[in-house]
């Protein structure tokens, strides 16, 4: 089985979350999720998973997110807050409310390209440069700005 890591996040828009991820360097692809936007890493080693877990809360003070890792058929959850670990959840918890793909990715029952298959206007990849990141940004904040007025 191989390792899976993913974030999931209070961002309520993916186009937002991509050029977060592709700003912060975190490679991977953010799914559009009935439960919001979760950003699959490309690389689901402890290390990149913190890196990326620890820009992204970083950016967004205030909000939580869960880091979940499949590692060996054991998942892991742990919150992230202000760019730092708080503490680690009793995944099966943690995870009760997640959308069934985030179980479906972390048993390792599907692979994000299985998903991507049947679901490709719903996945966007974080490949970008930090310029189109930025701007893209700008854009989304402006928009959900404009929404909550």
């Amino acid at each position: 089985m191989t390792d899976v890591a993913l974030l999931l996040t209070p961002i309520p828009n993916p186009r937002f979350l991509t050029a977060l991820c592709a700003l912060h360097k975190v490679r991977g692809r953010v799914l559009e999720t009935s439960g919001g936007p979760i950003a699959v890493l490309d690389h689901a080693t402890a290390g990149s998973a913190r890196h990326a877990a620890r820009a992204l809360s970083g950016f967004v003070k205030g909000a939580e997110f869960l880091l979940a890792e499949s590692r060996d058929g054991n998942v892991k959850v742990e919150l992230w807050k202000a760019g730092a670990m708080e503490r680690e959840l009793p995944a099966g918890l943690a995870l009760a409310d997640a959308p069934g793909v985030v179980t479906t990715l972390l048993t390792g029952a599907q692979t994000l390209d299985q998903v991507a298959e049947t679901h490709e206007q719903k996945v966007q990849s974080t490949d970008m440069g930090r310029v189109k990141a930025y701007r893209e940004l700008l854009r989304e904040t402006k928009a959900l700005k404009k929404a909550q007025s």
